[in-house]
């Protein structure tokens, strides 16, 4: 009788255990925000990257924009840039607590 009452027990622990589907869900969510974030961040980068495309004509408008929209903030010998937003940190912090 004892046996079972603990079967049922783990069984109901088991159960009741979060899904990892929703941690990855909410991993997911998160860096879409954290990304979300720095793009708003990089606009004006991006809006200075086209200026001066078009000043020094190094090419037409579109190839200008599409040379602009492909910054995404990395940098030689360096971090990425704006991983350090609210919204980056909290991404980093729960990928972390997942590991430990």
């Amino acid at each position: 009788m004892k046996a079972w009452l603990i079967i049922l027990l783990l069984m109901a622990g088991v159960a009741g255990a979060a899904d990892p589907g929703d941690d990855a869900e909410k991993q997911a969510e998160l860096d879409r925000l954290c990304e979300a974030a720095r793009d708003e961040a990089l606009v004006p980068i991006r809006d200075d990257i086209y200026k001066e495309c078009l000043e020094k004509k190094r090419g037409d408008e579109a190839y200008c924009r599409r040379d602009a929209d492909g910054y995404n903030g990395d940098r030689i010998g360096g971090s990425p840039r704006f991983y350090e937003l609210p919204a980056c940190e909290r991404a980093f912090e729960f990928r972390n607590r997942q590991r430990r």
